[in-house]
């Protein structure tokens, strides 16, 4: 079977769904990105993307810090109205009527509502054309209790959403068999 080439917009690789917080607890906005992703383990390290004529590039500028918050697959609306509307307008915490919830090591909150926060501190910035990489390291990760079991994620529990080519997907909550592969 042969290949087909595809318009780069068309990128198949499965980007996370988040809705990000950034500014000041008073000031703080959120805005929906799949530009997301870890990129090292020890420092734990997430890059975001975010492009400069954003509201929320300016107050990452000025308060170097955000949360990635990881919605239910039934919150869907809330990650949709993040995406599309300004927070330059309109305060989408009150509208959406999510809970600003204090984070433990940064100053930015975190959605009380949504199971999965992760707080980072920016340790770099690049910019790479469009949009501007922010490399945080991550402090602190939080879970609803509901979804972990000794200490470890119940991971049949979690649903999330993902984004692929231009969409959004619920993501599957049956993992793989842990298998034993061998190149031999």
């Amino acid at each position: 079977m042969g290949k087909i080439s595809l318009s780069l917009s068309q990128n198949p690789l499965i980007l996370p769904t988040a809705v990000i917080s950034v500014g000041d607890f008073d000031h703080a906005n959120l805005i929906t990105l799949a530009y997301a992703g870890k990129l090292c383990f020890k420092p734990s390290i997430i890059a975001i993307g975010i492009h400069p004529q954003r509201y929320s590039y300016h107050l990452i500028e000025e308060l170097p810090e955000f949360v990635i918050n990881l919605p239910r697959d039934d919150q869907m609306y809330a990650v949709d109205y993040c995406g599309t509307r300004s927070g330059r307008k309109l305060n989408k915490w009150e509208m959406l009527k999510l809970t600003k919830e204090p984070s433990s090591i940064v100053s930015v909150p975190r959605i009380k509502e949504f199971p999965f926060n992760i707080e980072c501190k920016i340790i770099k910035k690049h910019s790479f054309g469009s949009h501007t990489s922010f490399f945080g390291e991550i402090v602190a990760i939080h879970a609803d209790e509901s979804l972990v079991e000794d200490g470890k994620l119940k991971h049949g529990d979690i649903n999330q959403l993902a984004y692929i080519a231009g969409k959004y997907f619920q993501f599957p909550n049956n993992p793989v068999a842990n298998q034993n592969f061998s190149l031999d």
